[in-house]
């Protein structure tokens, strides 16, 4: 019956509220945080606006060595053995915290030696980086995530967001330096920490309870050492571009540039919500058979090329009133970076589904390959075009390189040629879907025949995530 066919199972409500949370919750902060973001953009200029965003994407290049690769990782053995979730999230903690360690130092010597003669970026430098091993009890999120309960994360996330904003207005309104602005994101993290802290006691669990185990961690990072270097490499091509403009135009230049960049991946939280909701699901599908798991990750990759098409459309014609009217005149250069910027993020997109699908199918080497070849192109075009076109330049070498790591590489190795295939089919849903539409319209002049034939769905494919029964 119909009925029977829309019907919604657990596992589906699951998703959906977690989502709903994940997205109710971050487009309010979203709101929040660019409405202050634009306050402090005009208050600093863009030489200082420039320094800051410079500096935190130089901290963002020792990001990976503070979150070791094992969010993923730690989600999938949580859902496969839950009895031994104290021992997985302690031994979490103690390596993030030691990895965050080892961050904090290579940055400070870094910096020393990029900017031996700048005292303030080195201090700003300085302060953003604490956030390295601050964030250690973030894994407490993991937890969170494999009960589908990303609610909690939202909620602390949330309260830290208003509380480092609150002092980002209250730092414009005493007219502080740009360090003050440096030291509101320590304040987030922790804010964020101690809310995750209270959130997990409040569900019954206790810190105590957690206990390291060297086996554990032996095994935890055998497995992500792949995740460790493609993240980093990863974030070699999302923040060298930022790194390279300040090295080689001025920060003046990154300052522009990181606006356009900041309206580009305000969205990326979108597909890290609905991956992260439906990975518990996915996990479970493949237990089922591999038709029901192919058919819902082909759902997944329709959906994320649905919404990464859509926004990027939309702001590749609107990106110069928009750039305007959050950031105001002195910013307008920025509205033609972000019209070509927008489009990384529908390689962004697809590629945080495929993230899933190789976590679960233990494919992560992929993960290096992709990631490393992205950064090297990345940085080859950045040399080429930055002393050229400026931010410009550092946009359309981010989309390339993007779209290689994120699609084109699939076709590098051969067990990943299905998930190309399947990507390069989601970024086609708009022709799918009108001659989807074409079919149906056909089928009704004809009294309806071939309604319901198991053709290709469209878009209608992705409001069914998971709609089996639970077994």
């Amino acid at each position: 019956m119909i009925i029977d066919r829309f019907r919604v199972s657990s596992t589906l409500r699951e998703i959906i509220e977690n989502t709903g949370w994940l997205f109710g919750l971050r487009i309010l902060r979203i709101l929040f945080a660019l409405f202050v973001m634009a306050w402090v953009a005009r208050y600093l200029g863009r030489e200082q606006f420039g320094i800051l965003q410079y500096c935190l994407a130089f901290v963002g290049l020792f990001g990976p060595l503070a979150i070791l690769g094992l969010q993923g990782i730690v989600v999938r053995d949580i859902v496969r053995d839950p009895g031994a979730k104290d021992e997985i999230l302690g031994t979490t903690v103690v390596l993030r915290l030691a990895g965050g360690l080892t961050g904090f130092i290579l940055v400070l010597l870094a910096i020393y030696f990029v900017r031996r003669d700048d005292s303030l970026v080195r201090m700003v430098t300085g302060i953003a980086a604490l956030t390295l091993f601050l964030q250690a009890f973030d894994s407490i999120d993991m937890w969170f995530q494999s009960q589908v309960q990303s609610k909690y994360t939202v909620i602390a996330k949330s309260v830290a967001l208003v509380v480092a904003n609150l002092l980002r207005i209250l730092a414009i309104v005493m007219e502080a330096p740009v360090t003050a602005f440096a030291a509101t994101l320590v304040v987030d993290v922790i804010v964020a920490g101690s809310g995750l802290v209270i959130a997990y006691r409040s569900q019954g669990h206790r810190l105590r309870d957690w206990r390291f185990s060297m086996a554990r961690a032996k095994s935890l990072l055998s497995q992500s050492w792949a995740l460790i270097l493609s993240g980093a490499l990863a974030i070699i091509y999302f923040r060298i571009d930022q790194v390279m403009l300040g090295q080689m135009a001025g920060d003046e230049e990154v300052g522009v540039y990181s606006t356009a960049v900041r309206l580009s991946e305000v969205w990326y939280f979108i597909p890290v919500a609905i991956a992260t909701s439906v990975f518990p699901a996915l996990i479970k599908a493949r237990l089922r058979g591999e038709e029901i798991y192919y058919t819902r990750l082909q759902q997944l990759y329709d959906l994320m090329a649905w919404l990464g098409l859509v926004v990027a459309i939309f702001f590749t014609f609107a990106s110069d009133k928009v750039i305007v009217l959050i950031f105001g005149e002195e910013y307008a250069a920025a509205g033609p970076i972000l019209s070509v910027h927008i489009w990384a993020g529908v390689f962004i997109f697809l590629k945080v589904a495929m993230s899933r699908w190789l976590i679960n199918e233990g494919k992560l080497n992929f993960l290096f390959i992709s990631s490393g070849l992205g950064a090297v192109v990345n940085v080859a075009l950045n040399l080429v075009m930055i002393p050229r076109y400026g931010g410009m330049g550092a946009a359309v070498a981010t989309v390339i390189s993007y779209a290689i790591a994120g699609l084109f590489s699939c076709f590098l190795y051969r067990p990943t040629w299905s998930n190309g295939w399947m990507m390069i089919k989601a970024l086609l849903i708009p022709f799918r879907a009108l001659a989807h539409m074409a079919k149906r319209g056909g089928g009704k002049s004809n009294g309806g025949a071939g309604r319901d034939s198991g053709a290709d769905n469209g878009p209608g494919e992705i409001s069914e995530i998971d709609n089996g029964h639970d077994e």
